[in-house]
């Protein structure tokens, strides 16, 4: 294990955005020490990405978190307790020969002084020729049972599936473990998740020429394709939490729609129902009690695009909006039930 850490960050300097479009930003405290926060999501400003939250009986109130970075933040992963989350932090490196790379953090609110731990340790990789590269590591996915953390890196020049323990000091292996190799065709839109138990990894994979979404054991053993849906796009496959489901997004041609949805399916693949059915609908997450469904959905105009979260039953009913604002807002992660 290796351990570095950041100094004193204000974590609980916020603003706050009313979820009214027209209303501009204000400025708010809150003590994420001492107040929980239950759905964090990535929204952009600016054009450039930050994660914030929101507490579940204020939804009229969005949180833009201060985690000390201004290139971007994005990917929350709650952990088993709901009180750390990880995260990909985005760095842009101005020194030569050092370019943009990202890396998987850790959040504790617990720690007010000491608030962020670094998982992976992966700045650049350098070709035969001297030439830096800066290496992608992101979509990171806590397990809620055995403390390990899976995602995505491109530091073998290819994007694999890789997996990490994490430690007592909420850092990650120094050499994590590799779960795919370059014939299951990873790449930088694959969402690796755990199931519930932490035995399962479901991902996405274009190792049958389109981007299907796949499942194997947690070791990397016994890959099998879920989904055959022939559609340009199959994201984001999500566990519910009583692991009876499987949630994901599809671009799939299905009642003469061919926009993005988002579904549901058995762990093997099969009995697929269909969650939304207007609009663009994206970025599926479960709730803790595993009955609604949160999400992102395409709003706005052409010449000035949004995006909002949604709920909706596990049924497909009963969809209403929880955040909206003039920015974009997507991948949402609710937090667990500890």
């Amino acid at each position: 294990m290796f351990r570095l850490r950041f100094g004193v960050v204000i974590l609980g300097i916020v603003f706050t955005i009313n979820s009214c479009d027209s209303n501009p930003p204000t400025e708010k405290f809150i003590d994420l020490t001492r107040n929980q926060v239950d759905i964090l999501f990535v929204s952009e400003n600016s054009g450039a990405q930050r994660i914030y939250a929101v507490q579940d009986t204020t939804f009229d109130q969005v949180y833009s978190l201060s985690l000390g970075n201004n290139n971007g933040t994005l990917d929350p992963s709650w952990s088993p307790d709901g009180r750390k989350f990880a995260y990909t932090n985005m760095l842009v490196i101005t020194q030569t020969g050092y370019p943009f790379h990202s890396n998987i953090y850790i959040v504790n609110m617990d720690s007010f002084n000491n608030a962020f731990t670094q998982v992976t340790l992966s700045p650049y990789v350098i070709d035969s020729n001297g030439i830096h590269y800066g290496t992608i590591n992101m979509r990171p996915d806590w397990s809620l049972q055995t403390n390990k953390v899976v995602f995505i890196s491109d530091r073998d020049s290819v994007f694999n599936i890789f997996i990490t323990d994490i430690s007592d000091t909420l850092t990650g292996d120094t050499l994590p473990t590799v779960l795919t190799d370059i014939n299951d065709k990873i790449d930088i839109f694959c969402y690796p998740s755990f199931s519930p138990d932490g035995s399962k990894i479901v991902y996405t994979s274009k190792k049958s020429g389109n981007e299907e979404i796949w499942i194997m054991n947690s070791d990397g053993s016994n890959k099998v394709q879920l989904t055959h849906n022939n559609a340009t796009l199959n994201s984001r496959p999500r566990f519910s939490p009583s692991a009876d489901r499987i949630s994901f997004f599809s671009s799939m041609w299905i009642n003469g729609n061919d926009s993005l949805q988002v579904y549901t399916m058995d762990p093997n693949g099969s009995n697929l129902d269909t969650v939304t059915t207007s609009g663009n609908n994206y970025d599926p997450s479960w709730s803790p009690d595993g009955n609604e469904i949160v999400f992102a959905k395409r709003g706005g105009s052409p010449s000035k695009p949004r995006s909002y979260i949604y709920i909706i039953g596990r049924n497909g009913l009963n969809e209403r909006k929880l955040i909206s604002g003039d920015n974009k807002a997507y991948y949402p992660a609710w937090r667990p039930q500890p």
